[in-house]
């Protein structure tokens, strides 16, 4: 499953960003043709964000018609 890999790459580099701010929600853009099942996403979002700061977080994900797969906001406190 590499939507675990997207995942996990896409939490560390959301924590390297923020550092130790408290991450409220986070809103992704899925291209439909990127082959990513949001589904899987929000599964191995729950699982990669426990015990960061990105833990708790909402996960929004907005599909688009095109092929990329990005962090479009994180809200933070």
């Amino acid at each position: 499953m590499h939507e675990l890999a997207l995942m996990e790459d896409l939490i560390v580099a959301i924590v390297e960003r923020v550092g130790a701010m408290r991450v409220y929600g986070v809103w992704l853009e899925v291209g439909r043709a990127a082959r990513v099942s949001t589904e899987s996403l929000r599964v191995c979002f729950g699982v990669c964000a426990r015990g960061t700061v990105v833990e708790n977080a909402v996960l929004n994900i907005v599909e688009t018609d095109g092929t990329e797969l990005r962090v479009e906001k994180v809200e933070v406190a």
